[in-house]
């Protein structure tokens, strides 16, 4: 009985892995763009992007684009902007709408997707307004890409929250 036991255990082990031949990991699809945030990030409560907490002295942040697809045969410049769309993290009280120029520069909204590379810096930088105790300014960032790569719908947004105080 135990010797039926190790035959049908080795047999399955065959049949599991003797289908498997050389997998190709080659990605030949659409490329895409995405915020490392995004991906690593857990979404805040009630949306799906991340709400990165800075503070107003802060200065620039940088975060990570990663291209998802076959590496690029040249430079390719992308763009970001400020989604509009973040109403859900206004209905606190203490919770502002970050204003551009006041709050944060999105440095020309712009940065190069550089030929042979997984990675470029998107930089964002905060303004220091002065101290408003209590409050937090907020501000949602979007991948836009560019007009040969469309970023990922899943990943690419991120959200600050600025510390006033």
């Amino acid at each position: 009985m135990k010797l039926l036991k190790i035959a049908s255990l080795c047999a399955i082990v065959l049949f599991a892995f003797s289908c498997v031949k050389g997998l190709d990991y080659t990605f030949d699809e659409t490329k895409v763009v995405e915020l490392e945030d995004a991906v690593r990030r857990s979404p805040a409560a009630g949306v799906k992007y991340p709400l990165i907490a800075v503070t107003r002295t802060a200065g620039v942040q940088s975060l990570q684009v990663n291209l998802v697809g076959k590496q690029l045969l040249s430079d390719q410049e992308m763009t970001y902007s400020v989604d509009t769309a973040i109403s859900s993290q206004l209905t606190n009280t203490a919770n502002i709408r970050a204003v551009e120029g006041t709050h944060f520069n999105l440095k020309g909204g712009k940065f190069i997707m550089s030929k042979d590379s997984s990675f470029a810096r998107m930089n964002i930088e905060i303004l220091n307004p002065g101290a408003t105790t209590g409050k937090f300014a907020v501000v949602m960032f979007k991948l836009d890409g560019s007009a040969e790569i469309a970023p990922s719908e899943n990943y690419r947004r991120v959200a600050f929250r600025i510390a006033l105080n």
